[in-house]
Order: C-alpha cells, then sequence, then structure tokens
C-alpha cells in the first residue's frame, strides 16, 4: 500500500511524463503513415522494422554484430573514461598541469578525428585496436573537460573552511573537491558514451565491416531498409541503456544533494 506522499510523487512523474510519450506516439504514427506511403526501398515503417527484429535475432546476425561491438565499445570507453577522468582532475588539482596541458587539449579537441585515421591505419593498421583508438578519440575529450571543469567548479569557500578545520591536502581532495566535482564527471561520462557509440559505427565502416556498422554496410547495399533501421533501433537501445545506468550510479552516488534528491522524486 503506497503512502499518499509516494503516491502523488507517482502521479505527478506520469503526469511529467505523459507529454513525451504522447510526443513519441504521435512521431511514430507519422512515420508508419509515411513508411507505409513511401517505398520500401526508401523507408519502412515501425511495423516493418518490428517485424525484421526477431528474424535477425534469431539468424544469429544481430547478437553476433551487437557482441562485436560491445566488446570494441566496453575496452574503448574504459580507456577514454580512466584516461580522461584521471587528467582532467590532474589539470584541475594542479594549476601548473592545467597551464602546460590546455593549450594542447583545446587543439586536439577541435580537430575532427577522421582526420587522425589516416594516422591510426598507418600506426596500428586494421586490427581491432584502431577501432578502440577511435571510439577513445571519440568520447575523451567529453570526459576530461567535464571532470577538469568539476574540479574548477569547486566552491573556494568549501575549501577554505575545510583548511581552517585543519584539512590535509588529501583530505582535501578526497572529501570536498571529488564529492564536489562528481556530478561534472557523470556528466562527462554520460557524453562521452554518446560519443563513443559514435566513434564505434565510424570505425566499423572505415577499418572492418564488422559488428553493427558491419551490419548497416551490408543491408545498405541490399536495401533493406527495414533491417537497416532495426540496427538504429539497437545503437538507440545500447546508448539509452548505458545512459540510464550512468544516471543510476548517479543517483546513487548523489544522495546527498538535495535538488538531486527532488528531481529523483519527481521523475
Amino acid at each position: 500500500m503506497l503512502r499518499p506522499r509516494e503516491r502523488a510523487g507517482r502521479i505527478l512523474a506520469l503526469r511529467q511524463r505523459l507529454p513525451g510519450l504522447v510526443l513519441l506516439a504521435l512521431l511514430l504514427g507519422i512515420w508508419e503513415w509515411a513508411g507505409r506511403r513511401a517505398s520500401d526501398y526508401v523507408l519502412a515503417p515501425p511495423s516493418e522494422v518490428l517485424r525484421a527484429i526477431p528474424g535477425m535475432i534469431s539468424s544469429g546476425l544481430l547478437p553476433h554484430a551487437v557482441a562485436t561491438s560491445l566488446q570494441d565499445l566496453a575496452v574503448g570507453f574504459a580507456l577514454a573514461a580512466v584516461v580522461g577522468v584521471a587528467v582532467g582532475f590532474a589539470m584541475g588539482w594542479w594549476p601548473w598541469v592545467g597551464r602546460l596541458l590546455n593549450p594542447y587539449v583545446s587543439a586536439f579537441y577541435v580537430v575532427p578525428v577522421v582526420a587522425l585515421i589516416p594516422l591510426i591505419i598507418i600506426w596500428i593498421g586494421f586490427s581491432s585496436w584502431a577501432r578502440v583508438s577511435v571510439i577513445f578519440l571519440f568520447s575523451v575529450f567529453e570526459i576530461l573537460l567535464n571532470a577538469y571543469a568539476g574540479i574548477r567548479a569547486v566552491e573556494p569557500t568549501l575549501l577554505d573552511v575545510a583548511r581552517t578545520f585543519g584539512a590535509s591536502r588529501s583530505q582535501l581532495l578526497g572529501r570536498v573537491v571529488l564529492p564536489g566535482s562528481l556530478p561534472y564527471t557523470l556528466v562527462g561520462l554520460r557524453l562521452g558514451a554518446s560519443r563513443a557509440i559514435k566513434g564505434m559505427i565510424t570505425a566499423e565502416l572505415i577499418f572492418a565491416l564488422t559488428g553493427l556498422g558491419g551490419l548497416l554496410f551490408r543491408y545498405k547495399d541490399q536495401y533493406e531498409t527495414a533491417q537497416m533501421l532495426a540496427v538504429v533501433v539497437t545503437l538507440t537501445c545500447i546508448g539509452v541503456v548505458i545512459s540510464a545506468a550512468i544516471q543510476l550510479v548517479e543517483r546513487r552516488l548523489l544522495r546527498w544533494r538535495p535538488a538531486l534528491g527532488r528531481g529523483a522524486r519527481h521523475r
């Protein structure tokens, strides 16, 4: 039996989600209407896409492609998370590191990753590590810059108060700076995850027609639009699951933030 406060919170959350659900239903309806009037080679309706997915799963093509893509994605994103968070924290915590690296980070951040692919081919070849490198480069700067911004955004007043009570540098870092910068870091991880998925598809299309990128290319050659859109839906689901997982970690780690707690109750 739900208490009145919990019942009111759930009703409010449903009301807040209702416009988004209505918009989704409207977009799917428009897509279905347009797909049924267009050629199957141009746009398959959602009903055809849903019918195509079980066949792709039973044939083993989709599960194998997902497993191959997730393997490279996991390695590339994990490396980007470790390097991005470590370097971003170092730049924010030690001013001399920030002054030293900031110009280079800013310069590399604006360079399109695709422009570096010929060099990656020369240095690494067409192995899976080439795909991991592209995923890493796509996502690392989002994580790094948000971690750096999080350290810089910590209130100086909090640091002064902690120093007044005799906190050491390690205590300042562990009990004030890291918790204060955590929201920025988690946002960076969410942005980096979406960028990593884009890098994964780019790498698979360029280096080797494997995984979900290879599946897209295969169905493109066969003009099977429903199967192509099924792969796109699969990519969307992967992105949503990763983002939801990071948001879940965010809610667990940031329960002490009143604003986040109110937001979580209203969802």
